[in-house]
């Protein structure tokens, strides 16, 4: 067999539903790049139903592994399969193990990663400061797939955006990591500049243990804004998404799916790189208390005061917002 020319290629981003959206301008890329090949993910729940309707995959695998057992079974699935291509672009022990153990003649993985024994084709990022999306396209080029005019936005197709969005914001205070929460409070004064200047409504989402975060930022805005419905699935959220002209949000996995679905972000950032993590598109601006010396730490937990999110202003974060609002 011809390497580059792969009839069967598996990809593997098993986790975080942002992770596994940056993943779908690479699977493009290989797309474009074999056409009359077959293109298979495999992923966990949740973040595996962002790749529902993706037209470039064939089949999703999508793993729920509870033991040995299971595990075990996995490997065994993957390797009945006979695919050509495996990449894997998590790199912990149990991806790298399923990919060391595909029988795959080409076994793709981060050379930065501690478990870079079990491939051997080992890709090298292109540096730091460069969109993760695009970051994951350029890293094929090893394996012949060109990233020149490569599309780097990631792409979901869970939900097709009205053609008249309402007169709605959307607002995302929440973030798995303390580091990138913006206070409530800080939420509900930008909500309440919004109302005043623009008369939109307020829609402030909440995932599993984020009602009462919510609430506090919709009461503390006061009419006109609502915490979401719950969203039970990745569908859910980004039917409501889909109804919003805009989309300010912390550093989280929402934003990602926004940014998917094509609707404009505004993103507060003080520990996480903007770089890596925000798209370089006018559609997708970002904020930040420029003149720290720890910005983009990349800590989860903050050694200081936090001064990156409780000293950034919401009339800053307004000012950001304006264009959006204004050119939409």
């Amino acid at each position: 067999m011809n390497e580059l020319e792969p009839r069967k290629i598996l990809v593997i981003q098993l986790r975080r539903i942002g992770d596994v959206i940056l993943t779908t301008p690479a699977v493009a890329a290989l797309a474009r790049r074999f056409p009359d090949s077959r293109i298979d993910f495999l992923a966990e729940p949740p973040g595996a139903e962002a790749l529902t309707g993706n037209p470039h995959i064939r089949t999703l695998h999508i793993y729920r592994a509870r033991g040995l057992r299971e595990a075990l079974a996995w490997i065994l699935k993957i390797r009945s399969e006979r695919y050509d291509w495996v990449i894997d672009y998590l790199g912990t022990p149990r991806s790298a193990l399923i990919t060391f153990l595909s029988g795959a003649p080409l076994r793709a993985g981060w050379a930065r990663s501690s478990h870079r024994w079990a491939y051997n084709r080992r890709l090298s990022p292109p540096g730091r400061g460069l969109y993760v999306g695009l970051e994951k396209i350029r890293a094929l080029e090893l394996l012949g797939v060109p990233s020149e005019g490569a599309d780097f936005m990631p792409r979901l197709y869970l939900a097709s955006r009205p053609a008249r969005p309402e007169n709605r914001v959307g607002l995302v205070p929440a973030s798995r990591r303390p580091s990138r929460r913006w206070p409530a409070a800080s939420y509900a004064k930008l909500g309440r500049l919004l109302r005043q200047r623009y008369g939109c409504e307020i829609l402030v989402f909440w995932g599993p243990g984020e009602r009462h975060l919510a609430e506090e930022v919709a009461q503390g805005i006061g009419d006109g804004a609502l915490a979401s419905p719950e969203t039970r699935t990745l569908a859910e959220m980004a039917r409501f998404m889909a109804a919003c002209r805009r989309i300010v949000t912390n550093c989280n996995g929402p934003k990602h799916i926004a940014v998917g679905l094509g609707i404009a972000t505004l993103t507060i950032h003080g520990s996480s790189d903007a770089a890596s993590w925000n798209p370089p598109h006018a559609e997708h601006p970002f904020v930040r208390l420029d003149g720290l010396s720890c910005l983009a730490c990349r800590l989860n937990e903050c050694p200081y005061n936090m001064e990156c999110m409780t000293q950034l202003s919401p009339e800053r974060v307004f000012a950001a917002a304006g264009p959006l609002l204004e050119g939409a």
